[in-house]
């Protein structure tokens, strides 16, 4: 036995020579993926009886796909959700060579441990842990699901989520218990608590992840260096959406046309935008001249009409296509497409910065669309009550619109400025 595998006795249990049938296969998402027989949970050893499960499922895959289909029908849940039940998947086969139907409490129980461990050891600490180098699980962000570069994570998972992470898990394996494609659930015996690794344990303010003036106003210059054009006009209006409406990104991606309308609300009629937000909840934004004058900009340079004239179900962000153009009226912007076009030109706006101030440019360098949100909340609270703050988010509870307050931190500046420093 190596020395390898005496200190870490689940390596050389799945370090041995394979046969054909049971050889995992190389990473790939969930649509993509072919599991050989012994490892696609036809056979695991959790399986419940077939006659006395609820779901149409013969393998982990297939009862995934159930669990999807039946407790995700909103597509920002049903992302969520997927991106997790695939990444456990993907680490039952790759790493623990185990179905997921085959997945025992000591397992479920590590899986927390390697996520902890992931992009956080040296190559030489983590080969002595676990079997597949860490390399081959992290790659861009940016990485189409297609591409063979693709892989599920994108660097070390916050604590926030590895939470995440591992209550989608539960959910999953809950269902396929209480539905009989599984006789019990691993992680009940798995401890709820997720605890902080070093360098964890003060979580940033939300103001941590908002940009000040100074930074917004280099946003602003570099779209004004921007050349005229259809990319220009999709960017302005994803900084509107964001910076000033507060929108989240997967409010933006999911926005048409069909979502501004008119409104009356007392002796007013108001121009407005329906926002469907988290859990199917509608907030109702009023739009100033300027929004509209923004958003019909942009569709007049996609070759379409003005908002009442256009077709409810034209994407408000579009993806274009060859020669920078839209591909077509029904073809919306991507998840990774919205991360890219944001982080070529917060690159771009980081390097004007850095002529003035470095920090400021450290600082747009880590930004992304939800900074916006943020920034929206940080600019919109020095003017309106946090009451009304919290309608425009769509926070269901008021404590976390007042997470953006820090008077405490906002004195502590202000007094110091008294003070010489020498």
């Amino acid at each position: 036995m190596s020395a390898k595998s005496a200190a870490n006795p689940e390596i050389e249990g799945s370090a041995v020579i394979l046969s054909a049938e049971r050889t995992a296969p190389g990473i790939a998402p969930l649509e993509s993926l072919g599991l050989p027989s012994l490892l696609d949970g036809s056979q695991g050893r959790n399986r419940g009886p077939e006659e006395k499960s609820a779901l149409d499922a013969s393998n982990d895959l297939e009862a995934i796909h159930a669990w999807l289909a039946s407790r995700a029908s909103n597509p920002n849940t049903r992302s969520a959700y997927q991106k997790e039940a695939e990444r456990f998947l993907l680490w039952c086969i790759m790493e623990k060579n185990t179905a997921l139907s085959s997945v025992t409490v000591p397992q479920a129980s590590q899986y927390l441990r390697w996520l902890e461990d992931l992009a956080r050891l040296t190559p030489e600490a983590w080969s002595r842990k676990w079997r597949v180098p860490a390399a081959q699980w992290i790659g861009k962000k940016s990485e189409r699901r297609d591409s063979p570069a693709w892989r599920p994570f994108n660097g070390p998972l916050s604590h926030t989520s590895r939470r995440q992470a591992l209550t989608v898990v539960r959910l999953l394996f809950s269902f396929l218990t209480k539905t009989g494609y599984l006789r019990t659930n691993p992680f009940d015996q798995v401890p709820q608590r997720i605890r902080f690794l070093p360098g964890e344990g003060a979580p940033k303010e939300f103001s941590d992840r908002s940009l000040t003036p100074e930074q917004w106003g280099d946003v602003l210059r570099c779209l004004d260096a921007m050349e005229d054009g259809i990319e220009k006009s999709r960017l302005e209006t994803i900084l509107m959406m964001g910076k000033g409406l507060g929108m989240r990104a997967s409010e933006m991606l999911s926005s048409t046309a069909g979502w501004i309308t008119q409104r009356r609300i007392g002796n007013e009629s108001v121009t407005i935008i329906e926002v469907i937000g988290k859990g199917d909840k509608v907030r109702r934004l009023p739009l100033q001249q300027e929004h509209l004058d923004a958003f019909n900009a942009y569709l007049k340079i996609r070759g379409l009409p003005p908002i009442g004239s256009c077709p409810k179900g034209t994407p408000l962000l579009a993806s274009l296509g060859k020669g920078k153009r839209p591909k077509n009226a029904t073809d919306a912007l991507s998840r990774s497409g919205l991360h890219r076009i944001l982080k070529k030109f917060l690159e771009e706006a980081a390097l004007l910065a850095d002529q003035k101030n470095p920090i400021d440019g450290a600082k747009l360098r880590t930004a992304s669309a939800h900074w916006l949100r943020h920034t929206f909340a940080e600019t919109a609270l020095e003017s309106m009550p946090v009451n009304v703050v919290q309608t425009a988010l769509g926070h269901s509870s008021l404590s976390t619109t007042s997470l953006y307050l820090v008077p405490a931190d906002a004195r502590v500046i202000q007094e110091f400025k008294k003070v010489k420093p020498i």
